[in-house]
């Protein structure tokens, strides 16, 4: 995921743990878009999931298929 940024954030423990969640934002840095003066940190998805548990390698591949189609369009798609 080179390239990426991450924003991690941990829910709470309700109930002493049990049905604890990660949150995480997927952000680009993005320094070649046209008619802007600076670069612009882009969030590209987000995703939560239980507890010390990992994403699944299609999630991975999503989060660089959005990027990537972010990337194609200069100028960019802002929204």
């Amino acid at each position: 995921m080179s390239g990426y940024y991450e924003v991690r954030l941990d829910g709470p423990k309700p109930g002493g743990g049990k049905g604890r969640h990660h949150y995480r934002l997927y952000c680009l840095l993005d320094d070649e878009a046209k008619d802007v003066d600076q670069p612009l940190l882009t969030v590209i998805t987000g995703f939560d999931k239980p507890y010390r548990t990992t994403l699944r390698a299609a999630d991975y591949k999503s989060i660089q298929d959005l990027g990537a189609e972010y990337l194609s369009r200069n100028p960019r798609v802002i929204s």
